[in-house]
């Protein structure tokens, strides 16, 4: 996989992308589902991201 190189805006803007199109379509593609997944974990290891009570991602500033 290539690396991507993304601010945590971008990425956070991603990540909400991708989880609302796995929520409307109920699945991703494999390629999809990792970037996906490191992103989501890309953001929980660095403090900067959480989910919100709807189910989005929101950027927390330090």
């Amino acid at each position: 996989m290539r690396e991507l190189k993304l601010t945590p805006e971008q990425a956070v803007a991603l990540l909400n992308l991708l989880q609302a199109e796995r929520e409307c379509e109920g699945y991703l593609p494999k390629a999809l589902e990792e970037v996906w997944e490191s992103l989501r974990t890309w953001l929980k290891e660095e403090g900067l991201a959480r989910k919100s009570p709807t189910g989005s991602y929101y950027l927390v500033r330090r």
